[in-house]
């Protein structure tokens, strides 16, 4: 199956109204405070695979069901999840209605999607070891929650938490002698050992155990290895003894007295129940002698909160199938990490990025810090192309959240910013795109000092309008006028320094948006090649000791459109040195103080003609071009390759 490639969601839990999150069948990392929507879009994944087996839809989309999550603030009639996979038109949905598909198939892929996927918040971690002291760890309750509902037989015929249902709602019996009818005892057992095959691939998978998981990726430097092992034991003892794991199964309840100094158990009930099984925790480490493991009797009071949660990680990720191909399968993990510090968080995220050629993985965090290391560890992984990054806030003013593609441009950014009222960040980033906006409309020299730095957005916006009447094409004076009255009053202020004196307006924001729409609605003159007058033109010969360098008293523009049209300036303030010898003649073999190149100002064209033809040096068209620089770059590259003496005579002969 292809991964995921759009969810829809609408007026379920944080999302009033439709709401469109675009995967394109990548990674998802995804940023938002708590509040901010991400825990819902989890849960939409969370309850749309889990219908599944567990179709409560006519609670969950029920507004009048005390357990209903539709969002308060909708007007639509039914909410709804959906969700789109890569190549397909197919819709798959929950509603009040139930589970639907647009097409229906024969047999629903979510189904089998179901038992491959991965649900982990902190709430998960939290239930593995929110154990007393006192107490053994019980991880049943985790398993018919978080695991088992998710968990196929192996026939595919159910899900195990299934059959666990079935067995605890109620006992069937059959005759007049009200015995356990076969077929009940029958779903029983096979809810027994279906269980009892998923903790045998946690002791014991050949891809990878807990134990494996644990050593190999979670253990910190230096510290001792670990065996981690579940049991659940076919213990057939009519009294259920705490820290021993044992079976569903048929049995009465007992409870401990004390009768005349001893403690005995009394039967509480009259009939046979169905006992509820146990899932216990084996945690052995390994002693000095590099040899022999030691049981950890309680690993919640032996091992800090890293430690154990690495290890309920450890029993998670051992259920994973990371041999075959990737077929949509993910890990949905929200805010699981929130009591670790980074260095702890930095050996799941390498774990992760393992995996993640078999994997989706959709990871919510409320951590800013977090986010952006995960995104460092992206980048250094070479994996870069294959995840989105999304930033998702709440506005208040309209009740809902609003979500940012981290790697979106300025705009976007300056909007999503505006839309939850942060106006000093919008007003940073608008600025930032009409920086960009009208560099765009600009040549490269026209948007850089003598120096090569760029040069301020006040002194680009001089030279952009300048640059458009010389052209033809003066801006619209009220534009004009808009940046004036803005830039003083947002722009500067947003950019360099925060002044609580000079707070941003909305309706200040409002002017410079205008202003960006209207330079983004100007053609750009195409074509047009300058290098600006002063500027201060280098030439280092690559083999021989000879520089020489001049200044160009005009612009050089060179403009292409239906003819090519050419202004060439002159030279000016030539110096020159051969062999560490300033203004050598080369026709007279020595130093010439008063050498006429001095003072003259031949035309650009003819300097560089005469440096070819009548320097003895082998200087060619290529070479000047190549090694002539203006602000350390050369004029090839500074020209995007343009030749300048090529387009300068087809000027002249058009």
């Amino acid at each position: 199956m292809a991964a995921i490639s759009k969810i829809t969601i609408d007026g379920f839990k944080a999302f009033p109204k439709d709401f469109e999150l675009d995967l394109d069948g990548k990674n998802l990392l995804m940023y938002g405070e708590n509040g901010s929507g991400k825990s819902s879009i989890y849960y939409a994944l969370h309850a749309l695979l889990q219908s599944q087996c567990k179709d409560k839809c006519n609670i969950y989309f029920s507004t009048n069901h005390p357990e209903s999550i539709v969002n308060k603030y909708t007007n639509k009639p039914d909410a709804k999840v959906e969700i789109k996979f890569e190549g397909s038109d197919v819709v798959y949905s929950i509603s009040q209605t139930g589970y639907n598909e647009s097409v229906p198939q024969a047999t629903s892929p979510l189904r089998d999607l179901n038992d491959k996927c991965v649900f982990i918040n902190h709430k998960f971690l939290f239930n593995v070891f929110s154990f007393r002291n006192s107490q053994y760890i019980d991880l049943f309750p985790v398993f018919i929650k978080d695991i088992l509902p998710f968990t196929l037989t192996r026939d595919k015929s159910k899900y195990i938490s299934e059959l666990y249902d079935e067995a605890v709602a109620k006992i069937k019996r059959k005759g007049s002698g009200y015995k356990i009818d076969d077929t009940y005892k029958g779903l029983i057992k096979k809810f027994n050992e279906e269980t009892e095959h998923v903790i045998g691939l946690i002791n014991q998978n050949a891809i990878s155990t807990a134990t494996d998981i644990f050593n190999n990726n979670f253990r910190d430097l230096g510290d001792r290895k670990l065996k981690i092992l579940l049991e659940y034991n076919d213990n057939r003892d009519n009294i259920p003894q705490p820290n021993k794991s044992y079976w569903l199964r048929l049995g009465y309840r007992y409870h401990p007295i004390e009768i005349a100094g001893r403690i005995e158990n009394k039967k509480l009930s009259t009939e046979l129940e169905v006992l509820q099984p146990v899932i216990t925790l084996k945690v052995e480490e390994l002693q000095d002698d590099n040899v022999t493991y030691k049981p950890v009797p309680k690993p919640q009071t032996q091992f800090n909160e890293a430690k154990l949660t690495a290890i309920a990680l450890s029993i998670r990720f051992a259920l994973l199938n990371t041999v075959d191909p990737a077929d949509g399968r993910f890990l949905a993990l929200d805010d699981m990490l929130i009591s670790l510090d980074m260095s702890n968080r930095a050996k799941v995220v390498d774990f992760l990025l393992k995996i993640s050629d078999k994997y989706k993985i959709y990871l919510f965090t409320h951590d800013k810090a977090f986010f952006n290391y995960v995104c460092h560890e992206i980048h250094q992984s070479g994996k870069t192309e294959d995840w989105v990054y999304k930033r998702v806030s709440h506005n208040a003013n309209n009740k809902e959240p609003i979500v940012l593609d981290e790697h979106s441009d300025y705009l976007s950014k300056a909007k999503y910013f505006y839309e939850i009222g942060d106006y000093d960040t919008s007003a940073i980033n608008i600025r930032k795109q009409l920086e960009q906006s009208v560099g765009e409309l600009l040549p490269y020299e026209l948007k850089v000092d003598a120096k090569g730095r760029f040069i301020s957005l006040e002194k680009l916006w001089d030279k952009f309008v300048t640059f458009y009447s010389n052209n033809g094409t003066p801006l619209d004076p009220v534009m004009q006028n808009l940046f004036s009255d803005s830039k003083l009053l947002i722009l500067n202020v947003a950019a360099h320094y925060q002044r609580l004196s000079n707070p941003i307006y909305k309706i200040e924001l409002d002017k410079v948006f205008k202003l960006v729409d209207y330079v983004r609605s100007l053609e750009k003159i195409s074509n047009k090649l300058v290098v600006e007058g002063g500027k201060r033109i280098v030439f280092q010969h690559p083999t021989i000791d000879y520089k020489c360098s001049f200044e160009l008293d005009s612009d050089l523009e060179i403009v292409q459109d239906e003819h090519i049209v050419a202004r060439i300036p002159k030279c000016k303030n030539i110096r020159w040195s051969y062999n560490g010898m300033d203004n050598w003649d080369f026709e007279t073999n020595q130093q010439d103080s008063n050498h006429p190149l001095l003072t003259s100002s031949p035309k650009i064209t003819t300097f560089f003609k005469n440096c070819c033809e009548k320097l003895p040096l082998g200087i060619t068209e290529e070479m000047l071009m190549k090694h002539c620089k203006i602000s350390g770059v050369s004029i090839n590259d500074y020209l995007g390759g343009a030749r300048i003496s090529a387009l300068i005579i087809e000027a002249i002969k058009a």
